[in-house]
């Protein structure tokens, strides 16, 4: 019975030496608490952790603390509480509800002028320090308090701060808002939605317009500076405290890389980093060519892009309208009345850099009947249009000229234009008229046609080429 007596006596010892640990952690946890509260730090809410004692969390500094939850002791039993009461915005330490030691002593928490309480228990008694653990006082009879006594409670559910509650009843508020904000603005949404990963293209100089929202009262305007990988060269130009445009220079030859913007205000900080990814376009050539009939039958053709993009016409008698969920981009014109063929250029842009041209169009519309144009020709070819004249000097040469006509085109020649060589190629609902004119021996020049017939109508294209003497017409 006396070795089980003393069994127990010891047990006891031990489960009061560590309940007194446990609280000397939680005063220190609660100081250092108090000491971000006074350094105006708030906490990561997306830190929050609950586990089967307490709760884990972050501050904004990078300090990680733990708050315990506390229980009662043995048939109600607990200790003295010992806790923080703020006071004109100082917290002060209180024992038992009031100022330790004094009111005129009253010690400030924080690390300011002082240290935690710590606790030990010795000879059946709780003794308190208040000196780093230098000297201690006797305090308390351990058979009266053998329970938690620092944090009774850890509530989370409150939009924008956790609140602790002491075992004395002090409420603590740890604020999770953060004084300002930093978002990345698109213009022409006109909102303010965060944009981590952007498309770019090679060489592209991309403005990304950025926007610090300030929440609360801050004694300094925010200054934001730009960061890079050394890949992507980055500059910021402020408009005014709160907005501006960080400019960011890809390189020469596409490469994954990043940038980071932080705004500093007033002892805080926020991050954030933008990462590229290449802009795609499928097809991916620069200048693509259109044409389209002298009628108003749309024409659609395949333009895929793994980004959102504008597209511009610079005239009214076309539409080009894109359809990203089908990958097609559909041109559709009035009606050409005049006689001659027009032409339309349409300008493909990306939404957040309307100054950078990914695609150009060159649409083409003929007439009601048929025209033509010089595609291209040796240097001693040349094509009127306004007179339909074919003209080649004695070397000869080739021309090729793009017909338009509401219905399949036939060509000929005549027979006793034998130097003449002419064939029609449909190419995509449109016709090349290739034309190759022989050199010319005898110098006294000649002339001849090509003769071009559809459905409804024939015309004739003039040849005429000098001689190898001869300098006029």
């Amino acid at each position: 019975m006396v070795r089980q007596e003393l069994d127990d006596t010891h047990a006891r010892l031990r489960a009061l030496q560590e309940l007194a640990g446990a609280v000397n952690r939680d005063l220190t946890t609660l100081d250092l608490i108090v000491r971000e509260l006074d350094d105006g730090h708030t906490i990561l809410p997306e830190t929050l952790q609950l586990t089967e004692d307490g709760y884990e969390v972050s501050f904004r500094d990078g300090k990680k603390i733990f708050i315990p939850f506390g229980k009662d002791g043995a048939d109600g039993r607990r200790l003295i509480p010992v806790g923080v009461k703020d006071e004109d915005g100082v917290y002060y330490w209180q024992v038992d509800g009031k100022w330790w030691p004094d009111e005129e002593n009253r010690i400030r928490a924080g690390g300011r002028d002082g240290v935690p309480p710590q606790f030990k228990v010795e000879e059946g008694f709780w003794w308190i320090s208040v000196d780093d653990g230098q000297t201690f006082v006797k305090f308390a009879d351990c058979a009266e308090m053998d329970g938690m006594g620092v944090f009774r409670n850890v509530d989370p559910s409150s939009p924008g701060k956790v609140v602790l509650t002491l075992w004395g009843g002090e409420v603590i508020e740890l604020s999770s808002r953060f004084p300002f904000r930093m978002y990345f603005a698109d213009p022409e949404l006109r909102t303010e939605s965060v944009r981590d990963t952007v498309t770019i293209a090679a060489g592209e100089t991309l403005p990304i317009p950025y926007k610090v929202i300030v929440e609360g009262e801050t004694e300094q305007s925010p200054v934001v500076t730009s960061g890079t990988d050394g890949v992507y060269l980055s500059s910021v130009d402020a408009v005014d405290d709160t907005t501006g445009i960080v400019t960011v220079q890809a390189p020469a030859e596409y490469v994954d890389g990043y940038i980071f913007l932080t705004a500093t205000c007033s002892g805080y900080s926020a991050l954030k980093m933008i990462t590229f990814r290449e802009r795609v376009i499928t097809p991916a050539e620069p200048f693509i060519t259109v044409r389209l009939g002298g009628g108003s039958d749309p024409k659609s053709i395949p333009y895929e892009a793994n980004f959102d993009y504008v597209v511009q016409v610079d005239q009214e008698w076309l539409q080009a309208v894109p359809d990203p969920e089908t990958g097609v981009l559909t041109f559709t014109p009035q009606p050409n009345e005049g006689d001659a063929v027009r032409e339309c250029e349409v300008v493909v842009t990306p939404r957040d850099n309307p100054s950078y041209v990914c695609t150009t169009f060159r649409v083409i519309q003929g007439t009601g009947h048929i025209t033509a144009q010089l595609e291209e020709s040796s240097p001693s070819v040349t094509f009127d249009s306004e007179t339909w004249t074919l003209s080649a000097t004695a070397e000869g040469g080739d021309a090729v000229l793009l017909l338009m006509s509401p219905s399949p085109l036939s060509v000929s020649v005549p027979e006793t234009a034998s130097w003449i060589q002419a064939e029609i190629v449909e190419e995509d609902g449109f016709w090349l008229l290739r034309v190759h004119v022989d050199p010319e021996t005898a110098g006294s020049g000649r002339g001849s046609a090509v003769i071009i017939r559809n459905q409804e109508e024939t015309v004739s294209i003039k040849v005429h080429q000098t001689g190898k003497e001869n300098t006029g017409e």
